[in-house]
């Protein structure tokens, strides 16, 4: 018989102080680099996992590729949140079009996200779509917390 140790391992992107995620261009500014080689070429699904406060312990890239969003499912998004201790996330999805707007795979798979959120006692911050192509105005995003009627 086998067995395995499950652990989570943290590595250093960036030095500097973790201000709490208050806003949409924060988020976009937390992301800064994370979008890069294949990531940026193609369709990809990040977790923010926050404390309490809103302050970032780490990004998760979870998925690369086409209805990477739709593809998650909540059992792979959560593992990573909870095992990160996570009181707070939100979900970042790279699109390598200039089109950031909600499809309707993005809506049913933030209803999905925020329903499991919801019964895991994990509070729901954002879904975010940034642009991540070559030829960026640097920000090019969409924020459903900024733009929802809650």
């Amino acid at each position: 018989m086998q067995t395995f140790e499950i652990s989570l391992q943290y590595r250093m992107v960036r030095i500097g102080d973790a201000d709490p995620l208050t806003n949409p261009k924060s988020f976009v500014d937390y992301m800064t680099g994370a979008f890069v080689e294949r990531t940026q070429e193609e369709e990809s699904l990040w977790l923010i996992s926050m404390n309490p406060k809103w302050r970032p312990m780490g990004r998760t890239l979870l998925r690369i590729g086409p209805l990477a969003a739709t593809m998650t499912m909540p059992r792979d998004l959560f593992r990573v949140a909870l095992l990160a201790e996570a009181n707070a996330i939100a979900i970042v999805r790279g699109e390598p079009s200039k089109n950031v707007e909600m499809t309707k795979h993005d809506e049913r798979a933030l209803k999905t996200f925020r329903e499991t959120a919801v019964c895991l006692n994990i509070e729901f911050v954002d879904y975010l779509i940034l642009s991540t192509g070559d030829d960026r105005r640097w920000p090019l995003f969409y924020s459903w917390r900024a733009t929802a009627k809650h």
